[in-house]
């Protein structure tokens, strides 16, 4: 008999094959290749998902280009109108450094409507008899009847090819009015201390005339033929210090400063000092007195 617990070489072999067939089930019967086969499955599928992206991109990146290209075209419509209109825009607040603000006006063209035909009235009740030439607007100017407004420290003249500096008292003193409160506001604002510039003011006949010849939408009943308007550019101002001379020396299109000049007239308009057209090609004020 045999002993117990002790294999035969036919067990042994059984055993053995046993053991062999359980690992090739565990290798190939439960998979352990599928890792390997799952990477290359995935590398494929990513680079299939490579050459989808690639191909979504460039199409995308084709969309984009006619988009800016539409959109150039929209900006420069844009531009064209933001420069014809800009000016009769509304005026946002502008913040300066510290606590002051500037406002302005809530819009210049809105703001500022009194055309020729509400000016004229005006001129015609308060001004002079419109003059021929400067020599009887001299007459008028030793007869008190008009102001030579070139020696003021309040505002500074500009070289005047089609009038001459001169206005009715009236006139006058409403032109200090404005430069005044303009200085002042511009000291409590914080804003650099400039001078308003005046750009046109009494024209004669001659005047009107010579300046028809190289305009001819000059009016030929202007208001500044009655000594009682005056222009006030809005796009540059003269340094306390300064001369007009120094051109150089000019602030040239200064926001801040002209939303401040409009808060000055604005007050006088509402006041019932003065009438005011905002005038967006020639860059000034245009405003006779009440």
């Amino acid at each position: 008999m045999r002993e117990k617990g002790k294999y035969s070489q036919w067990k042994f072999i059984a055993t053995f094959v046993v053991v062999m067939g359980l690992f090739a089930s565990v290798k190939y019967g439960f998979g352990i290749e599928v890792p390997v086969k799952v990477v290359e499955r995935g590398l494929r599928a990513e680079a299939r998902f490579a050459n989808i992206k690639e191909e979504v991109m460039e199409e995308e990146k084709v969309v984009e280009e006619e988009m800016v290209v539409l959109d150039d075209i929209e900006n420069t419509e844009d531009e064209v109108l933001y420069e014809e209109e800009k000016e009769d825009s509304v005026v946002l607040p502008f913040v300066l450094s510290g606590a002051h603000r500037v406002r302005g006006v809530w819009s210049y063209s809105e703001c500022f409507p009194d055309s020729q035909s509400v000016q004229i009235e005006a001129a015609q009740k308060y001004g002079i008899t419109p003059v021929q030439n400067r020599m009887e607007a001299e007459v008028l100017v030793k007869e008190h009847r008009l102001v030579n407004i070139c020696h003021s420290p309040f505002y500074a003249i500009d070289d005047l090819t089609h009038s001459i500096p001169y206005l009715v008292p009236r006139a006058q003193h409403l032109l200090n009015t404005i430069c005044l409160n303009f200085i002042d506001s511009c000291q409590v604002k914080g804003l650099p201390i400039h001078l308003p510039i005046v750009t046109s003011v009494l024209r004669t006949t001659d005047d009107v005339s010579n300046l028809q010849r190289g305009n001819k939408n000059a009016t030929t009943n202007s208001c500044h033929c009655y000594g009682t308007t005056v222009d006030i550019a809005y796009n540059k101002f003269m340094p306390m210090t300064g001369t007009y001379e120094s051109r150089a020396a000019l602030l040239r299109w200064n926001e801040p400063m002209k939303r401040v000049l409009s808060e000055v007239l604005n007050d006088l308009r509402m006041e019932g000092q003065c009438y005011v057209k905002y005038e967006r090609k020639q860059g000034c004020f245009h405003l006779t007195c009440r």
